[in-house]
């Protein structure tokens, strides 16, 4: 596969082929919250991701998994044009997931305040297989009831990429 490259990503947005999803939500410490996404018929790239909290510490993992429930989670065409269009993902919060496994992905930070941690989606993309159902599980690892923020860019992998 080609490398992804800010200038690629600049392109495609132009294009009206990057979306973005974003929620945030409060939460205790030591709990969990879930997000559930679900890929269509060709491989999603996840890109940038934005992971936001005033918790002194956060976890977050990856898991090949089913899910039920949850909510739709506002999700945008990167073209404000198009922000009407149905997004080829849609991503659930507040989901349910089934037997997690073991994680595919993740990482954990820990500071004396907030922690704000950012994947670059130039070095850092995520290939997600096609017809393959993901959880997302962002755990408050740290103190207390705190605001939690998650953000991430993601384009339906093109035909023409291996």
């Amino acid at each position: 596969m080609p490398q992804v490259t800010a200038e690629e990503t600049f392109e495609l947005a132009k294009r009206g082929l990057i979306w973005r999803v974003s929620h945030a939500w409060e939460m205790a410490a030591a709990a969990t919250f879930h997000f559930g996404f679900i890929i269509g018929e060709r491989d999603m790239i996840a890109l940038s991701r934005e992971y936001f909290t005033m918790s002194t510490a956060l976890k977050v993992e990856l898991f090949q998994a089913t899910w039920t429930g949850g909510a739709p989670a506002k999700t945008i065409n990167r073209r404000l044009e198009f922000k009407d269009l149905t997004p080829p993902v849609q991503w659930y919060q507040g989901v349910t997931p089934g037997t997690l496994g073991a994680a595919i992905t993740g990482f954990e930070v820990e500071s004396t305040s907030s922690n704000r941690v950012g994947k670059d989606g130039d070095k850092e993309p995520f290939i997600h297989t096609a017809m393959t159902s993901y959880v997302l599980k962002v755990t408050n690892t740290g103190s207390g009831n705190q605001p939690f923020m998650f953000a991430a860019d993601f384009r339906i992998k093109n035909p023409q990429e291996y």
